[in-house]
């Protein structure tokens, strides 16, 4: 993670004091997509350089949920748009959301997650999410 944060000086403005660094919500999404580029197809974060203003910028955006989300990544033309998966894409790299949202949903204990997981960029731990049932 400090490697990431390292190579992608977007991510170093707004650090915390000494270790310490709230990430926001873009922030993580960005970082998310960001490691399922490098893993699952190992494009180099000078590529990602390249888009990662471009990447922040869209996810801010506000809009509606939509199950068929995806991002369309073209880095030579630096090039970061928000579209649907039944859509008709030209060029680029297609990056299906939902995964990515159910994950960081998980992570962050909005989602009840149905095993446990691991989000990818690093290591994790998942705080077990307490239920109460009043019995009467």
């Amino acid at each position: 993670m400090r490697a990431l944060l390292r190579d992608l000086p977007s991510f170093t403005v707004d650090q915390g004091i000494g270790r310490s660094r709230v990430f926001t919500r873009v922030e993580l999404l960005a970082i998310a997509v960001i490691s399922f580029m490098e893993q699952r197809y190992g494009i180099k974060r000078a590529a990602i350089g390249a888009v990662l203003e471009r990447l922040l910028e869209t996810l801010q955006a506000p809009r509606e949920v939509d199950p068929l989300a995806c991002l369309v990544i073209v880095t030579g033309e630096a090039s970061v748009s928000y579209t649907r998966l039944n859509e008709v894409v030209a060029e680029g790299l297609v990056i299906p959301l939902v995964p990515i949202f159910d994950r960081l949903d998980t992570y962050l204990g909005v989602k009840t997650p149905q095993k446990q997981i691991e989000i990818s960029f690093g290591p994790s731990a998942l705080r077990k999410i307490s239920t109460h049932s009043s019995r009467g």
